[in-house]
Order: structure tokens, then C-alpha cells, then sequence
């Protein structure tokens, strides 16, 4: 492959994810505060559960899918069928069908996801994995970061159904940008892989066993985060409005650090150190969000802001390390490797549903802690990258 055929691909595919970020965060921090009035505050977790179990299923056989449908058309399937669920949760008024097309749309995003992240990696050279996974990173996230506030204020002024109106309209241009650009990337796995293979590649590898853990502890931050911060915010009398303004400064670190942590994780081989600095930021300041008991908005602002710092080194040195290792070859591994983030939501939301009934909802504040040292100790377990 020339350099100047992968630079062009790498350009897509970074565009493509800034569109994906941009259409996940529009409705991710707003899909619990939907489904609430039909379940309960404290039973929305089921929802979350039941999702992201079968997320887990379909990431564990995803390189069953790459087999039989090729690179690109699995990520033409996840969008298309983003589309469709999307047009009929913006027709449907809330019931227990459009929680199930929610689910459907949730797990659909997921794949989209894993199957362009293998799109990436067919793109990617190691020793340039931290500057590529970086810009990916921040890209997406900048499409993160427009998003909450509009969300809000499209919620505000149209309800659910205009938000799932705009996310009609963005994953169909999405999709006919990724139809025209990924059209000559359809490579399809010729060797057949064996579904439990992966868990075996990366249980007999310390670097992927360690990096998967801490990778589990993130994105169990994230869980508990997306589902319940709102409805927390909501309790303390912060109002949707405010929310928005907190979620868009909570998530500026996402695209100010990756990019320049990435390029220093490349040329100074510094993942392990980096890591476990982020993750002591992250600990820190979700401990202290603990102690705010009124509607201090500038303190919940700098606190968010702070848990972001953190958590961002942590997602673009995980993805650095972890694609160090790897290649577009072993799709399953990198399939299974995002498990972590249904198999955080599995056990976060089972962990709460049980907590939840003797303890108040702040406790998902404590358990994000106590997870998040877990995976800090973990991290001081990592071999150093030459």
C-alpha cells in the first residue's frame, strides 16, 4: 500500500468516526432520562443490562460477520440498521417496543464502532499507533463534544422524537459517505477463527490480559457515568440546560490531550507511566464528586472536567499499547478487546441493581472509585514498550 492510499484512507475513516462520535453522544447522556418514566430511576439499569449482554454476544462473534460480509459491509449493515431502528424510534411514542428498538439501535452503534476500528487498523503502523489512535480519538471526541448541548436543546424544543429524527439524518449521510469512501475495503478473513481462540490469545499474553483489565475499568467509569450522572445531576436540582453546558465542559480534555498524549506515548514509550498518572486524576476527582451534596455548578464543572483529564489518557494509552500488539489480522482479538465496555455495563448495572436496594443512587459514585484503583493497581503490572 502506497502512502499516500493509506494517508487518504486514515483521512475517511477519522471524518467517518468524528460523525459516529458526534451521533453516539446525542443521544447517549439523554437515553436513560427516556426509558426512566417506564422503568424507574433505579430499574433503568435492567435496560442497560439486558443491551449490553447482547452487545457482548455479538462483539464475541463478530469475526463470524467480517467472515461471511467482508470489512467495509460490515459496517454498511451496522449503519444501515442504525438507520432504520432510528426511523422508527422517532415515529413511536414511548413503550416497551421502542425501549426494544432502543436496545436493537444501541448494539447496532456498538458494531459500528468495532467494525471501523478494524477499518483503522488495516491503516495503522505500530510505531506510529499513538499519533493514529490519537487524532482517531480526538476526532471522535470532538464529535462528542458538539453534541450534548444540542441534544438538549433539540430535546427541549422537539422532544425524543426530533432527536431521533436528527440521528435518522446523520447515520444515513454517514452512511452514504462510508458507502462511497470504504467501497475498495471490503477484505474479507479467508482463515476460519474459532470463537473461544481469543480468549485464549489474550489470557496467554500478560500486556493484553493487563491492558483488557484496565481497559474494564474505564469503561465501567463510563457505564455508571452515561447511565446514572444525569439522574443524579437531575436530584441535585441542577436543570437539563445546565447538564448540557456541564456535559460539553466535562468533555473539552477528550479533544485538548489525546492527540499530544498520543505522540508522546509514540516517541517517548511512556504508555505504563502515563497511564497510571491518568488514573490517579480519574480517582481523585470521582472521589471528590462524592462531597458535592448541592447544586454547585462550578465545582461539578471543574470536578467533570477533572474525571475527563484522567479518562482520556487512559483511553488513548489503552488503545496505543493494546494496538501495538495487534494487527487487522486479528479482528477477533480486537473485536473481543471492546467486549470490555458491554462486559462493564453487564456487571456495573447488576452491581447497582443489588446496591440500589439498600443504598441510594450516589452509590454509583463509590463503586466507579473503587473499580478505577482496581484497575490503577493493575496498571503498575504492565511491561514497559521498547
Amino acid at each position: 500500500m502506497s502512502p499516500h492510499k493509506q494517508k487518504q484512507q486514515l483521512k475517511k475513516i477519522n471524518l467517518t468516526i468524528f460523525f459516529l462520535g458526534f451521533l453516539d453522544a446525542f443521544l447517549v447522556y439523554i437515553l436513560s432520562a427516556y426509558i426512566t418514566p417506564l422503568t424507574g430511576e433505579k430499574a433503568v439499569g435492567w435496560f442497560y443490562l439486558c443491551t449490553f449482554s447482547t452487545v457482548f454476544v455479538v462483539l464475541f462473534f463478530f469475526h463470524h460477520i467480517v467472515r461471511k460480509l467482508g470489512q467495509s459491509r460490515t459496517l454498511y449493515f451496522f449503519l444501515g440498521t442504525a438507520i432504520l431502528t432510528s426511523v422508527l424510534l422517532s415515529h413511536f411514542n414511548l413503550s416497551w417496543g421502542t425501549v426494544l428498538l432502543a436496545l436493537i439501535f444501541i448494539v447496532t452503534v456498538n458494531g459500528a464502532y468495532v467494525a471501523l476500528d478494524i477499518l483503522l487498523e488495516g491503516y495503522s503502523s505500530d510505531e506510529m499507533s499513538g499519533h493514529i489512535r490519537g487524532l482517531n480519538l480526538t476526532l471522535m471526541n470532538l464529535g462528542l463534544l458538539l453534541a450534548p448541548l444540542l441534544s438538549v436543546l433539540v430535546l427541549k424544543d422537539y422532544g425524543y422524537p426530533g432527536v431521533f429524527f436528527v440521528l435518522t439524518l446523520g447515520y444515513s449521510l454517514t452512511f452514504l459517505y462510508a458507502l462511497l469512501a470504504f467501497r475498495n475495503d471490503n477484505h474479507a478473513l479467508n482463515e476460519k477463527v474459532y470463537t473461544f481462540h481469543s480468549i485464549h490469545k489474550i489470557w496467554r499474553e500478560p500486556g493484553l490480559r493487563i491492558i483488557y483489565s484496565v481497559s474494564f475499568a474505564m469503561e465501567f467509569f463510563y457505564a455508571l457515568m452515561i447511565i446514572y450522572m444525569p439522574l443524579h445531576l437531575l436530584d441535585l436540582g441542577i436543570s437539563w440546560e445546565q447538564i448540557g453546558v456541564l456535559f460539553t465542559i466535562m468533555l473539552i480534555p477528550f479533544v485538548l490531550i489525546e492527540y499530544p498524549l498520543g505522540i508522546l506515548a509514540d516517541k517517548r514509550k511512556s504508555e505504563k507511566e502515563l497511564l497510571i498518572l491518568s488514573l490517579v486524576i480519574a480517582v481523585v476527582s470521582t472521589a471528590l464528586l462524592i462531597l458535592i451534596t448541592t447544586p454547585d455548578f462550578l465545582a461539578l464543572a471543574v470536578l467533570l472536567f477533572m474525571t475527563r483529564v484522567g479518562i482520556a489518557g487512559v483511553e488513548v494509552l489503552r488503545d496505543s499499547y493494546f494496538y501495538k500488539q495487534v494487527d487487522a489480522d486479528d479482528t477477533d482479538v480486537i473485536a473481543f478487546f471492546r467486549t470490555t465496555r458491554s462486559l462493564a455495563n453487564i456487571i456495573g448495572t447488576v452491581g447497582l441493581l443489588l446496591l440500589f436496594i439498600f443504598f441510594p443512587l450516589v452509590t454509583f459514585l463509590y463503586l466507579a472509585v473503587f473499580v478505577l484503583i482496581l484497575g490503577l493497581m493493575m496498571a503498575f503490572f504492565l511491561e514497559k514498550k521498547n
